[in-house]
């Protein structure tokens, strides 16, 4: 995790962190809590036991959080943020360029879905973990604002660049494709999928989403 970002982040706790030490130690809480989750499910899980294997009292973890359920809501917002401001920074370099014209779709989808599968499906050991608690405790109220969230953003980038080929995305697609995407990530995260070739696996998504746009093209 960036401790960087978790000082400019809006996340709801007692205690914002603010020094470096202070950031480390909710990222050593995240992690913790992840981990017990993985091991030992969410029954049963305590504060007592999520400072424990963070290697601290159960008093520093109550400066920052009142209850284990504060901190999955943290985790759930960290995570979705980390993904959304990710997105954006990569759409806003899209529409810096001087030459919209010279966008590729493929590669433009490509890069774009490459980063949703990192942030809510596959990635490191810890990555993997920290996504499957999210979509384990994350709310349907949650899941709704990141998805609507990503479909904003990514149809104020296609007005934004007036590139002929992304003019084809209206609303409803940008959400369908937006829904079959994160629903497929979804599911990865939680069944444990062992994707024995990540780029096939990219492949399949990106195929979909320039499949859709051909498909559309013919019918016009």
């Amino acid at each position: 995790m960036q401790a960087t970002y978790l000082a400019n982040s809006h996340i709801d706790m007692r205690k914002q962190p603010i020094q470096k030490r202070a950031q480390l130690t909710i990222e050593a809480i995240f992690q913790a809590t992840a981990q017990l989750v993985e091991r030992e499910g969410m029954v049963g899980l305590t504060t007592n036991k999520i400072a424990a294997k963070a290697g601290f009292s159960v008093g520093t973890l109550y400066q920052y959080f009142a209850s284990k359920d504060e901190i999955f809501r943290a985790m759930v917002q960290y995570s979705r943020e980390a993904v959304l401001k990710e997105l954006s920074s990569y759409l806003y370099r899209i529409e810096t360029k001087t030459d919209p014209s010279e966008i590729d779709p493929e590669i433009f989808f490509r890069h774009y879905i490459r980063i949703c599968i990192k942030g809510f499906a596959i990635g490191d050991e810890h990555k993997q973990v920290i996504n499957r608690l999210c979509w384990l405790v994350e709310t349907p109220e949650e899941t709704t604002l990141t998805m609507k969230a990503m479909v904003d953003r990514l149809r104020a980038c296609f007005k934004y660049i007036q590139h002929p080929y992304f003019s084809r995305m209206s609303s409803i697609r940008c959400y369908v494709l937006n829904r079959s995407l994160m629903g497929c990530l979804r599911s990865t995260a939680l069944e444990r999928l062992d994707i024995e070739d990540p780029q096939e696996f990219e492949d399949a998504f990106v195929e979909m989403i320039l499949g859709q746009l051909q498909l559309q093209t013919t019918v016009n």
